[in-house]
């Protein structure tokens, strides 16, 4: 059976007027994303947002449901996480945040890890993943990281590049050596106290700014802080990034032998109840 991995939505609640549905939130997948994950032979589907306050309401898929039909989550990046989830105050007065959607991606991911189904966070789901975890984040790395290098460039965008180092022993490390990568850098924001269970699996060599963590309890619960999404399968020869194809490939590696565990499962429960069928019960009844 062909894998099918969720994608958290990304929110727009006051879309433009142009758009046709000025009144209306609009829920949304970048492109790059789903090209991506798709790309690798299994099915995308962006999981959409309830609105329990919307009317009317006849019947909404509660959210095991939802987790239970889809074998892995890839969280997408975008607005930055309101400090009030991790206990912390904004840091400039003017600072935009999205509780909505923060408290709609948590749950998702509260979902997926109890199914214990993989997870893969970029860039604001890598630091959603480590305020899950009970950890805080850096609000914003030029004015509170001394020494930092540049992670975010609004011109150069997804053209911003820079080295990354992987943690010896880490999941990283196994999928791309020790050599270090060149990564696309879309961020202004990073993880500072790492959430329980995490350990770091990356960093920025120049400024050790975090860029990627992991769950050690589960077999895959992984955050990269850059943008895999625009990363081609083959390196540009001016800045060569780090294919994306290998992280790509060990998250749905992990999404298929949780699926096949499950499928195996329910096969053989449904073999015991055929038996039970044909045989009767010997504990009464049929």
């Amino acid at each position: 059976m062909t894998l099918r991995i969720g994608i958290s939505a990304r929110l727009l609640h006051n879309p433009p007027a142009g758009l046709g549905l000025p009144t209306k939130r609009l829920q949304f997948l970048e492109s790059s994303m789903a090209t991506w994950i798709m790309a690798h032979g299994v099915v995308a589907l962006m999981i959409p947002f309830i609105d329990h306050g919307a009317q009317p309401a006849r019947k909404r898929p509660p959210l095991r449901d939802l987790v239970e039909h889809l074998d892995g989550l890839v969280l997408q990046g975008g607005i930055d996480i309101s400090p009030t989830t991790y206990g912390a105050t904004p840091w400039q007065e003017k600072a935009e945040y999205d509780g909505i959607r923060d408290a709609y991606e948590l749950d998702l991911l509260r979902g997926f890890i109890e199914a214990d189904k993989p997870v893969l966070g970029i860039c604001r789901g890598c630091q959603l993943l480590n305020v899950y975890f009970g950890g805080t984040l850096i609000q914003d790395i030029p004015s509170q990281w001394p020494g930092a290098i540049p992670h975010n460039d609004t011109v150069r965008y997804d053209r911003l590049i820079h080295e990354v180092h992987f943690t010896p022993g880490s999941r990283l490390s196994e999928i791309y050596g020790y050599e270090p990568r060149r990564v696309t850098s879309i961020h202004h924001q990073c993880v500072d106290q790492l959430g329980k269970g995490l350990v770091l699996e990356a960093r920025s060599p120049i400024d050790l700014v975090p860029e990627g963590i992991r769950h050690t309890k589960y077999p895959f619960v992984m955050g990269v802080q850059w943008h895999p999404e625009f990363h081609p399968g083959s390196t540009d020869a001016e800045e060569p990034v780090v294919d994306s194809g290998p992280l790509m490939m060990a998250f749905l590696k992990a999404a298929a032998r949780r699926a096949g565990h499950m499928r195996r499962l329910a096969s053989g429960v449904a073999r015991v109840r055929e038996r039970a069928e044909h045989f009767g019960n010997p504990f009464g009844g049929r």
